[in-house]
């Protein structure tokens, strides 16, 4: 038996280099073994043989070219005084162990903060320290374990599609030519001239070679990753049905006993490579960027000549200026102009400390704006589809939904139960007529696959999020399709969510309050993006400004606090505000100075009008209300159709949260529907979270839905999409399994040849993807 390195599995040359009483290749193995082994990862063995990759010998400056400024910024995701965030294309990436490897770098090097994987797209997200570390050493670190980065990958996607157009097309010029030379044979013309009849044979084993060699490549190269980690994927039987049938027709053809199957075999490849083209473009029409994105409500104030205007964020241009408020997120590369800003980056890092940025300093998008309202100008270009990236890449620490993983788990036991069923009948026909087994098994293999059932998921409940996405409700993904079907409990935020902020009414308990002080008061609330600050600021919109805030800080579900010329203001609830308890009032905000209480904003809240009716359809659900205010609209929420036994006043942030985990230690599947802005614990909490936007403007990472508060009439209706996609689901399940059963009935009997199972098989595939279009778009063609 061959000896093979113990870290890449290639043969050992002689002498063979030994470390810690074992052999490999190279010292460059030898090297890598060292390091895991120093650094606590000798597990990275223990998820398959050998499954290291051979290191490249390099040169050592072979990577300072990313030293170079201009060079580096092309690369950089995002970097300060302390991280830099980079995401690299590492072709090498193959199976569990790589992933497994490469998560763990901050153990190999401490100056790698964390490293994320994306597993198809051969990927890496990696996060390092800026002090003492270049991104050049870091390339010549994945170098040295085997994942040297492709920095020129980008670039390379119109050769790859070309590459694939290419192999469809030699296995079509193949099939057709076999067809036309077999055709002689088809009609026993041959019988009397075999010496052409072998001449043609020969031609067809020569046009194959290159199908079998190139075009069929993928399916080989897959099914060896997948036997060589030990698990079993859609392409094994492929191959092993590819092989089967290219082996019998070599056979024939040499034993002169005619072409074989070379012409089912050319078909068959051509089938399958245009099967994978359909589904390779169907997907992308349900992609990430055309689906939710385009719906996504991002927008942002641009500054003009005579103010500003709102502008969805794809129309901004580089150089131009745009305002932006605290809590909201900056959508694009900028520059800042203001003199000073407190950036949240935990959106793009997950580090949740500060950052302070100055006057002229980049400011990455993705950053979370904490404090007064910054100017800023745009220094790239920016879409939607960069921000729902950040939003999917925020680390979830829900369980993501246990139906997909159910099916994953349905098609591996198909895949073997298949296997197990292709043997079978191969015994059987060889006692019934042995000239049939190549074609029983071969059939059997490739006609029962469960590429339907596999797509059944993806398509149907991506219609769902469709259909929800043209009706106000921008999912994060279509696990949340499905989350929503299982909700037992609703739980409402009060303040902006249950009440219409465009129908409050305001009255001032000080109206000669000094000029200056009403300046103060409009410039403090322009700041917030609070439901009632946005009502105070539009309220004295005719008041003129000029003040200038020294510094600006929002205390959550409590107040805002400014310093001008040296005083302190205070704007929020009589504690934040330490109003003297006598002077409470409901419905009340407090404008203080120095601690000395100036105005009193009182506000008469009214409830959006649909709210009964919303009530009303959701009564097989559990409904509560968590709010920070008083119970001064407890009857009012009670006559709504609320139990009064379940409104629930005086909450702060973290009581929310708290209050959605006992929930969930009952038993209860909770959704929860805020404004985003003092609800973030409990939207993240929730099994589904819900932030409800007013002005397109409020992006919430912690959520994982936006509704538009104009359809928010629609909250019912969307329990019953989802319902009805799962419905859906079950029937294009029930229909991959029956189609699966009767081509395993004719398979099995021998009345199936291998290219018209190549045929079905697609086919099934797009019955698959029309139904889920189909019933979804005809159920929900027109608007809930």
């Amino acid at each position: 038996m061959m000896n093979t390195c113990y870290h890449c599995g290639e043969e050992l040359p002689s002498p063979a280099v030994h470390f810690d009483a074992k052999e490999f290749c190279c010292q460059g193995c030898s090297n890598v073994y060292a390091l895991l082994n120093t650094n606590a990862l000798k597990d990275f063995y223990q998820f398959e043989k050998t499954p290291g990759i051979k290191p490249k010998k390099g040169r050592s400056d072979k990577f300072q070219f990313l030293d170079i400024p201009e060079i580096r910024a092309r690369f950089v995701q995002y970097e300060d005084d302390h991280i830099v965030r980079i995401c690299l294309s590492l072709p090498s990436i193959h199976c569990t162990s790589c992933i497994f490897l490469l998560e763990n770098l901050p153990k190999i090097n401490p100056h790698v903060r964390s490293s994320q994987v994306h597993f198809a797209k051969k990927e890496a997200t990696i996060v390092f320290k800026k002090e003492g570390f270049q991104l050049s050493e870091l390339a010549e670190l994945l170098q040295f374990i085997g994942y040297e980065p492709d920095f020129g990958r980008k670039s390379e996607s119109k050769g790859t599609k070309k590459s694939f157009l290419l192999k469809i097309g030699l296995a079509g010029f193949a099939f057709g030519s076999i067809m036309l030379w077999s055709a002689p044979d088809y009609f026993g013309i041959t019988l009397d001239n075999l010496s052409f009849r072998n001449f043609t044979a020969y031609l067809s084993f020569l046009v194959s070679l290159p199908v079998f060699f190139y075009s069929a490549n993928e399916y080989y190269i897959s099914a060896y990753k997948a036997l060589r980690s030990r698990s079993i994927n859609l392409d094994v039987p492929i191959t092993l049905g590819i092989l089967a049938l290219y082996a019998q027709s070599t056979y024939h053809i040499f034993t002169q006993q005619g072409p074989g199957y070379m012409d089912s075999f050319a078909g068959f490849i051509f089938f399958l490579l245009i099967g994978k083209w359909f589904q390779n473009r169907t997907y992308q029409s349900l992609s990430f960027d055309r689906d939710y994105t385009s719906y996504f409500p991002v927008a942002i104030h641009r500054v003009t000549a005579t103010g500003s205007e709102i502008i969805p964020i794809e129309h901004l241009q580089k150089g131009q200026r745009i305002f932006v408020r605290n809590e909201e997120i900056i959508p694009c590369d900028c520059l800042l102009h203001s003199e000073e800003a407190q950036i949240d980056y935990s959106f793009v890092t997950g580090e949740s400390e500060l950052i302070t940025k100055r006057k002229g300093e980049i400011i990455y998008a993705g950053g979370k704006l904490m404090g007064m309202s910054i100017e800023l100008e745009v220094k790239s270009e920016t879409n939607r589809s960069h921000l729902t990236q950040l939003w999917n890449e925020t680390k979830d620490k829900k369980e993501a939904n246990g139906f997909v993983r159910y099916q994953d788990r349905i098609s591996r036991y198909f895949l073997i139960i298949l296997i197990l069923v292709a043997l079978v009948s191969g015994i059987v026909w060889s006692f019934l007529d042995p000239s049939k087994i190549m074609t029983v098994i071969v059939s059997i293999l490739i006609v029962a696959c469960p590429c339907a059932l596999a797509l059944s998921s993806p398509f149907t409940l991506g219609n769902a999020l469709s259909v929800l996405g043209k009706n106000g409700l921008y999912l994060k993904n279509t696990n949340i399709v499905e989350a929503l079907d299982e909700i037992s409990t609703v739980v409402f935020d009060k303040t902006g969510t249950l009440t219409d902020p465009s129908a409050y009414h305001l009255n001032y308990s000080n109206p000669d309050l000094a000029v200056d002080e009403w300046r103060i008061l409009k410039e403090l609330s322009s700041h917030s993006t609070h439901p009632l600050s946005k009502l105070i600021f539009t309220n004295l919109f005719a008041t003129s400004t000029g003040i200038i805030l020294e510094s600006f800080k929002e205390w959550k579900g409590k107040g805002i606090e400014g310093k001008v010329n040296g005083s302190t203001y205070l704007l929020g609830s009589a504690s934040f505000t330490k109003v003297n308890s006598s002077t409470q009032q409901n419905g009340t905000v407090y404008f203080s100075k120095d601690g000395q209480l100036i105005q009193e904003i009182h506000f008469t809240s009214a409830f959006r009008n649909e709210i009964p009716s919303i009530l009303t359809q959701l009564h097989d659900k559990k409904k509560y209300v968590l709010s920070g205010d008083d119970q001064k609209d407890l009857e009012t929420l009670v006559s709504l159709g609320f139990q009064a036994e379940n409104c629930f006043f005086h909450q702060e942030p973290k009581d929310k949260a708290l209050f959605i985990e006992k929930l969930q230690a009952s038993g209860e599947k909770v959704l929860m529907l805020g404004d985003g802005l003092n609800d973030v614990g409990a939207l993240g909490t929730a099994e589904v979270g819900i932030a409800l936007s007013e002005d397109m403007f409020r992006f919430t990472p912690s959520s994982d839905a936006i509704l538009n508060a104009q359809h928010l009439n629609l909250l019912p209706s969307y329990f019953k999409v989802s319902n009805y996609a799962k419905r859906v689901l079950k029937i294009c399940l029930g229909f991959s399994i029956t189609y699966n059963l009767i081509g395993l009935s004719f398979a099995i009997s021998a009345a199936l040849s291998p290219i018209v199972a190549a045929i079905l098989m697609p086919i099934s595939s797009i019955t698959v993807v029309f139904l889920s279009s189909t019933l979804i778009h005809i159920k929900y063609w027109k608007q809930l």
